[in-house]
């Protein structure tokens, strides 16, 4: 998939182009959990996989659907920083019911507009609809909603040392 942003018109100023290595990151992820999507990557996304150790290898398929076929907003940066760990230092300070969100949107599979409703952390409602939707996605999905529900905390530790890892 090309995007295709038109800048015409935009002073120098206003353009700012740094490359972000969570999103570098990610992209990398997506195209583990994904090497059909891209056949101009098969070899790197083989040998690559063929490398990661078996207990890491685990944990990113447990989360893979956090970058297989959309991403977590938190993992694009809008303002790229310098380091891995500058990028995650920044994902922690993201308030829960933001992060919750948007990892939502990749474990339920639904739209970003689908959650700016009632909150999933503290209405009921939201949060059995957001079960549901996980559950229809797969167990993985239902385990990792039901777990960020719940502990929202433990599970950003979590992803931060897959991440880390």
């Amino acid at each position: 998939m090309s995007l295709t942003i038109d800048i015409t018109g935009l002073s120098d100023e206003r353009l700012l182009f740094t490359p972000s290595p969570l999103a570098e990151l990610s992209a990398v992820l997506h195209v583990l959990a994904e090497p059909a999507h891209h056949p101009d990557l098969h070899g790197w996304a083989a040998s690559t996989t063929a490398t990661v150790p078996p207990a890491l290898a685990e944990r990113l398929t447990e989360a893979e659907f956090l970058w297989r076929s959309s991403r977590a907003d938190f993992l694009v940066p809008g303002i790229p920083g310098a380091t891995l760990a500058e990028e995650l230092d920044a994902v922690d300070r993201i308030d829960d019911e933001q992060y919750v969100r948007a990892a939502l949107v990749t474990a339920c599979g639904v739209s970003r507009l689908a959650h700016r409703t009632a909150s999933p952390l503290t209405d009921p409602e939201a949060q059995e609809r957001a079960r549901e939707l996980a559950l229809a996605r797969g167990p993985r999905q239902a385990d990792f909603a039901d777990r960020l529900l719940t502990d929202p905390p433990a599970v950003r530790a979590l992803v931060r040392r897959l991440l880390e890892d």
